[in-house]
């Protein structure tokens, strides 16, 4: 099957972005389709041209993926963003809506899931949130919904939107059922590199939140994989930053991990002490 050819800047076939900016991204992703941009420069070149911030440009680059592949690739030492061709992962590139159905169902409690704050006793308007965000391979299936606050899903987006080099990566990831398959995946996507702690907690909290992940990811010692971690200062803010990888690992053992790693846990093993 013939692979359908990218359109040209200004083509009619483009009518299916919906802004300016849109067509402006889509255009310098265009022209650097030999020398793929990092997502600093695709911000920097945004922010020149439109004054945009950030997080909406990489709000735009998602939606741009509703229409095209745009894979990030290490390059280099960096995530460069290619465009690639269109996307046949969806049907004429668009998005299904949730139904008034589902969306009534998700903010019937009327509180959000993260602050608490309802729209009676403190005047916050709420919105449907995708716990697993769609551009990660969340769904639109209700457990993957969730009702948030305008507040704390605008900071969700923008906290998310400092890992949007790691795309492909979390997607590959996101599917596992089990806290340490996700952080496991993760890290095995990565090849070796080094991850950073806060994006291992995203991972392995993404279906329900793992206050002990730490825990988890040092457990996968027992597995008989090889873990490494590093500890740095940061030099502006005086901040301890920790990061994980892994140099070798094993196949996952059949049935439940977490199972597996209580059976092999020695502090599981030891014998009662002797009653007096």
């Amino acid at each position: 099957m013939t692979q359908r050819p990218l359109p040209e800047p200004g083509s009619p076939e483009l009518k299916v972005l919906s802004t300016r900016a849109h067509h402006i991204l889509y255009a310098y992703l265009f022209m650097r389709r030999d020398d793929p941009p990092t997502m600093r420069e695709i911000r920097a070149h945004l922010q020149e041209t439109l004054g945009e911030a950030p997080s909406q440009t990489d709000r735009r680059v998602r939606d741009l993926r509703d229409h095209f592949t745009i894979p990030a690739k290490r390059i280099s030492g960096e995530y460069r963003y290619v465009l690639e061709g269109w996307t046949t992962s969806r049907t004429n590139g668009s998005r299904k809506s949730i139904s008034g159905a589902v969306r009534a169902q998700v903010l019937s409690p009327q509180r959000c899931a993260m602050c608490g704050r309802t729209p009676l006793d403190h005047q916050v308007t709420m919105v449907v949130d995708h716990k697993l965000p769609r551009h990660w391979g969340g769904s639109d299936e209700i457990g993957n919904l969730q009702p948030l606050c305008e507040e704390c899903n605008s900071g969700k987006k923008a906290y998310f939107a400092n890992y949007e080099q790691f795309d492909e990566a979390i997607r590959q990831a996101a599917g596992h059922p089990e806290p340490h398959g996700r952080i496991g995946e993760l890290m095995k996507a990565f090849a070796g590199d080094w991850v950073p702690a806060e994006l291992i907690e995203i991972v392995a909290s993404i279906r329900q939140y793992q206050e002990d992940w730490r825990k988890r990811t040092r457990e996968l010692r027992l597995l008989g994989w090889v873990l490494e971690t590093e500890k740095r200062k940061e030099a502006e803010t005086g901040r301890i930053r920790v990061r994980y990888r892994v140099t070798s690992w094993e196949p996952w053992p059949q049935g439940s991990i977490a199972a597996e790693v209580r059976r092999r846990d020695p502090s599981n093993n030891r014998a009662p002490a002797p009653e007096r």
